[in-house]
């Protein structure tokens, strides 16, 4: 965790909610994590070196939040994100959170701000990459340089997220963390929830308006909890700043609890125990239309659970929500090999979607549920604004009656494939199509082909008419080595009329300039035409210089006489 604590932090967050958010996130952290918190301005701070998330240390991250502040004159996004690069356990997945207002800004000097940034962009970014690691950004207040936050976000396939207002920040916080290292919990029905005998610490975030009421929590037994009378209570621990409520509660009786607060989609119920459920393996950005492969994984005491005593009763699905927080899709699941599940008896409850609609991020809600429990898994995505990739087909014009083109095809030449690969995003080496072509005669051609360039040209076989598309799957691999398949579906133009170039095809896609010179000298009423043009433009600047000279000889003259 990266926490800017630059002088300009006064103005961008001038009640410290970042000291809140830290505690937010250290108190939800799964006990399984490893976790470093430096702060950062024009030096960097270790407040808190990596440890195991374990009470002690989270103890000590509430503590390290009480050390946050604003009084250094830079920002030194570069040397933070190296330092924070440094220290990684060989196996595990890596993520950054960083939190910051500004540019990069190390000096007064405009031309010295400028080489660290190209030095973050040219060496600091693909070093993360290559570590692979994501980098999740927090853009605090407007005046944020948020190209610069979301290039390194997205190049390291994490979030970028923006906070416009000190209430936004908790909720950032809570995303942030069920992006990189999301928490089993319970389902929240109305506020209300059911804890049983597995449970041995309940975490409760609970959001409320400014002027609402305290928020208390009901227990089993009827009674009423609030955060004075949770003071006096040895297993209750109630934090309630920052328009939040952080409660957790150590071995939390079981039985059915409500939140006597008003209902919210970030509310959570969160637990330790030894029944867990994970979603393991998921992207936290994709693009649109990307494969999705997941699966939810029940677990007690860190084994999955194949009994079939125990897996004929489970009952599991995976919902799809929007940025609006409305569900779009909801997939029923098994273990017992049927589609969408891969492989039965396994404890892998499978799962396959696509996300194709506004960017902004989704969320991933796993459950699974048996006769005396129930589990909840969330986890965060971005949805890209844009394909790596862009695609389209065209097919050169005739340039006259019987020109049957290269092939003697009396069609005219072969339609050509165009894809375009960001190569700052994609390997090119590991880029390849495979498709077919498919007519509405029913004609179907196999293709395959290599995308080794930025931009790649691929003559299309001969298709039997109109009426015909390509489609099929481009895969590739980010540069931080995760890999896409991406949907293709062009339709292919029918033949252009003689001269007539279509209205999506430029003369620079696929035309040679030298062709284009070529068609000039191979059509004789051109040529005719070019050559009168020229000797007209040439009896027109004759004519011209004569009347200027005539003109010249009569002021000579005149001068002369007077």
């Amino acid at each position: 965790m990266l926490i800017d604590v630059s002088g300009s932090m006064k103005n961008t967050d001038p009640e410290n909610l970042r000291e809140p958010a830290l505690r937010l996130l250290g108190d939800l952290v799964p006990e399984e994590s490893r976790v470093r918190v430096d702060l950062f301005g024009n030096r960097i701070s270790e407040v808190l070196p990596t440890s195991l998330a374990s009470p002690e240390t989270k103890k000590a991250m509430r503590a390290a939040a009480a050390q946050i502040r604003s009084d250094e004159p830079f920002t030194d996004i570069p040397a933070a994100l190296e330092a924070a690069n440094r220290d990684w356990a060989e196996s595990t997945e890596r993520n950054i959170i960083l939190l910051s207002d500004g540019k990069v800004d190390i000096s007064p000097d405009d031309a010295v701000n400028e080489r660290a940034t190209a030095d973050l962009r040219d060496t600091v970014i693909p070093s993360l990459v290559d570590a692979d690691v994501q980098v999740h950004t927090v853009a605090l207040s407007e005046a944020a340089d948020e190209s610069i936050l979301t290039e390194i976000a997205e190049r390291t396939g994490g979030l970028a997220l923006s906070a416009r207002s000190n209430e936004d920040l908790q909720r950032v916080f809570l995303a942030l963390f069920e992006a990189t290292a999301p928490r089993t919990g319970v389902p929240l029905v109305e506020n209300r929830f059911r804890v049983d005998e597995s449970i041995s610490e309940l975490t409760l975030v609970v959001f409320r308006e400014s002027d609402a009421e305290p928020t208390r929590i009901q227990i089993p037994d009827g009674g009423e909890v609030d955060v004075e009378t949770a003071s006096a209570l040895a297993d209750w621990r109630w934090d309630d700043s920052a328009g939040r409520d952080l409660i957790t509660i150590s071995n939390p009786p079981s039985g059915s609890w409500r939140i006597l607060a008003a209902e919210d989609p970030d509310n959570r119920a969160l637990v330790i125990t030894d029944l867990k459920l994970a979603m393991p393996g998921l992207p936290s950005r994709v693009f649109p239309g990307e494969a999705i492969e997941g699966g939810l994984v029940l677990t007690n005491r860190g084994e999955p659970i194949v009994e079939r005593r125990l897996t004929n009763d489970l009952q599991a699905q995976v919902d799809v929500n929007d940025p609006k927080e409305k569900v779009i899709e909801s997939l029923e699941l098994n273990d017992i090999g049927a589609e969408p599940d891969v492989l039965g008896g396994d404890s892998r409850y499978d799962f396959r979607l696509r996300l194709d609609g506004d960017s902004g991020i989704y969320t991933l809600e796993g459950r699974a549920s048996g006769p005396t429990f129930e589990r909840v898994i969330r986890k965060k995505i971005a949805l890209a604004r844009n394909l790596p990739f862009a695609a389209r087909v065209v097919r050169p014009h005739l340039a006259a009656r019987g020109d049957h083109g290269d092939s003697g095809n009396p069609r005219g030449p072969a339609a050509r494939l165009i894809i375009e690969q960001d190569v700052a995003l994609l390997d090119p080496s590991a880029s390849h199509l495979v498709g077919q072509i498919e007519c509405e005669t029913g004609q179907t051609i196999e293709i395959e082909v290599r995308l080794l360039e930025a931009t790649n040209r691929i003559e299309l076989p001969d298709s039997d008419g109109n009426g015909c598309r390509v489609t099929g799957t481009v895969s590739g691999e980010t540069d931080d080595g995760r890999e896409v398949s991406l949907p293709l579906d062009q339709p292919i133009p029918a033949p252009a009329p003689r001269n007539e170039r279509p209205a999506d095809e430029p003369a620079t896609d696929d035309e040679p300039s030298e062709n284009k010179a070529a068609d000039r000298k191979g059509n004789p009423l051109v040529a005719v035409l070019i050559g009168l043009g020229g000797l007209t433009l040439l009896g027109l600047l004759a004519w011209s210089w004569r009347l200027v000279s005539r003109r010249q000889r009569r002021q000579l003259i005149e001068a002369a006489r007077n």
